[in-house]
């Protein structure tokens, strides 16, 4: 589940509820929702600026906001699992938020972190009774040379059925994760189309429709009963943006820009986007309003990319991505209980 995230916060993910299932079937069942990256910004709950950080009481290896470090309360406990340690370095519970400060360190090989660490949608914590929404984010902080950590600053916040914000227990919180993405490579490529080349009226398939996002003011593609959505055919193109990612087709449908990639399967949470260049400033100025993508039974991922864009506005322009791919997923056991103060 994974995003990707960045904005404020750089990835939105589920927290799993393994350990609840016993006690639901005795409640009524609750609803978790996992936001993905582009839900971020419209997450103000969730929102971390980055400051420097401040001099509260505690260890802070990395930047954190100013307001949120003199909130938090060392804690300082660990837990270590395939070499790797992880410490809830400080938290706090304000407003019904739970903020940590979580720092992953290696213990064997610190080259496995320096590239970057990934919760993969594995961490969680002990939510209110009633509570039947999660919403759940995590910023990370990078890697720090000195003391050889990755840090994370986590917010999680839960919601009645009425969504209304729920009180955290006072007593004891178990913060766990029992899976890290790790190596996973960042790339930001440029490419140039020949866009004249590109068919005004492309062939299209139906493929089931895995998930769709779209930007404010613009309706999400139509799905058919049976799920499936309209895709460019894949083949027409094989233009290589960066390792395991292509563009595969492109052309214009009802007056937008279609760009489908296709992503090999050779990383647990490849994932990536390209932006129209402005050929006056070199600036990011055209988005993609809508994206929706499929699976093939190979595992390979395609996703569909569409522009409000017309050809005559597309002279001159080049392509801009970001992208992560490849990596992959370490299990693991790490689990820390701790409290928190009245005062907190």
């Amino acid at each position: 589940m994974r995003s990707h995230y960045r904005q404020a916060m750089d990835s939105l993910s589920l927290s799993p509820e393994a350990d609840a299932r016993i006690r639901e079937k005795l409640r009524p069942s609750k609803r978790r929702i996992r936001l993905r990256p582009a839900v971020v910004a419209a997450a103000a709950v969730l929102v971390l600026i980055l400051g420097t950080t401040a001099m509260a009481s505690g260890i802070f290896y990395h930047d954190i906001p100013d307001a949120i470090a003199q909130s938090l309360e060392p804690i300082q406990l660990s837990s270590t699992s395939q070499g790797i340690t992880m410490t809830v370095q400080s938290a706090t519970v304000e407003d019904g938020m739970f903020t940590a400060y979580i720092t992953m360190q290696d213990e064997q090989d610190g080259e496995r972190l320096s590239q970057g660490v990934d919760f993969y949608d594995s961490y969680r914590i002990n939510t209110p009774y009633r509570a039947s929404e999660v919403l759940s984010g995590y910023r990370p902080l990078g890697y720090d040379e000195q003391s050889g950590s990755y840090g994370f600053l986590v917010q999680i916040q839960a919601k009645d059925e009425n969504g209304r914000t729920l009180d955290f227990s006072k007593d004891k919180f178990t913060f766990s994760v029992r899976q890290l993405m790790l190596g996973q490579t960042k790339s930001e490529p440029e490419l140039f189309l020949d866009w004249s080349s590109l068919p005004m009226e492309p062939q299209t398939e139906q493929k089931y429709c895995l998930g769709v996002s779209h930007q404010e003011g613009y309706e999400k593609p139509q799905r058919y009963p049976d799920g499936t959505a309209d895709f460019l055919c894949p083949g027409t193109m094989d233009v290589p943006v960066t390792d395991g990612v292509a563009i595969t087709a492109g052309g214009f449908l009802d007056g937008k820009l279609h760009l489908l990639l296709r992503y090999d399967n050779y990383g647990p949470d490849n994932h990536g986007w390209l932006n129209l260049i402005s050929p006056d400033d070199g600036r990011e100025d055209i988005t993609k309003c809508v994206s929706m993508n499929y699976r093939e039974e190979d595992g390979s991922k395609y996703n569909e990319l569409i522009y409000d864009v017309t050809p005559e506005d597309l002279e001159g322009r080049t392509l801009s991505g970001r992208f992560t791919t490849g990596g992959y997923l370490l299990n693991g056991d790490w689990k820390v209980t701790f409290s928190l103060t009245e005062e907190s």
